[in-house]
C-alpha cells in the first residue's frame, strides 16, 4: 500500500506541469509547460496544433501541422484551405508557421477566427501532402479572443 502511494505521488510530481485535455467533438486543448495547446487530429493521424504561450516571445504562439509524421520543410510555405479560401503561410526555420512577424500575426488572427467559424480546413504542403480535418467542437475549444502573438508580445 505505501509503495502504490509513493509511485502514485512521484507519477504525480512527474507530471506536474501536464492538466488534464478538454475534449469537444474532434478538437481538444490541454495546458503543457505553461502553453496551451489546441489539437485536432484526422482518421489517418495527421495533427493540426495552435500552440499558444501568453509570454513567451520566441516560438510562443504558432501553428504545427504534421501529414504522415513529417512537419513541412523548413522556410518553406504551406497552404491552409479554409471554406474554399487559400491562405499561403510560410514556415520558419524549425518547420512552424510561426506569428513573430505583422503580417505573420494578421494571418494568425485570421486563422483563429475561421477555426473558429468555418466549416472545412485543409493543409497541402509543399511535397503535395495534403491533409483535412475536422471542424467539430474547434468553436466550443478555441476561445474567442485571439491568442498573443509573437509579434505582439515584442511590440507592446
Amino acid at each position: 500500500m505505501k509503495r502504490s502511494f509513493a509511485l502514485a505521488f512521484i507519477a504525480s510530481a512527474l507530471f506536474a506541469d501536464v492538466s488534464v485535455a478538454k475534449t469537444i467533438e474532434k478538437w481538444n486543448s490541454g495546458e503543457i509547460n505553461g502553453f496551451t495547446r489546441y489539437w485536432t487530429t484526422n482518421n489517418v493521424g495527421a495533427n493540426f496544433v495552435v500552440w499558444c504561450h501568453p509570454s513567451r516571445q520566441i516560438n510562443g504562439t504558432l501553428l504545427h501541422v504534421e501529414i504522415e509524421g513529417k512537419t513541412p520543410k523548413p522556410n518553406t510555405r504551406i497552404k491552409l484551405i479554409i471554406d474554399r479560401n487559400v491562405l499561403d503561410l510560410p514556415v520558419n526555420e524549425q518547420g512552424y508557421v510561426d506569428t513573430s512577424c505583422a503580417t505573420c500575426a494578421d494571418s494568425f488572427g485570421y486563422v483563429w477566427h475561421k477555426l473558429r467559424s468555418a466549416r472545412t480546413i485543409a493543409v497541402k504542403f509543399n511535397d503535395l501532402s495534403y491533409a483535412g480535418f475536422s471542424l467539430k467542437g474547434a468553436q466550443q475549444v478555441l476561445p474567442g479572443s485571439v491568442c498573443p502573438t509573437d509579434w505582439e508580445k515584442k511590440n507592446s
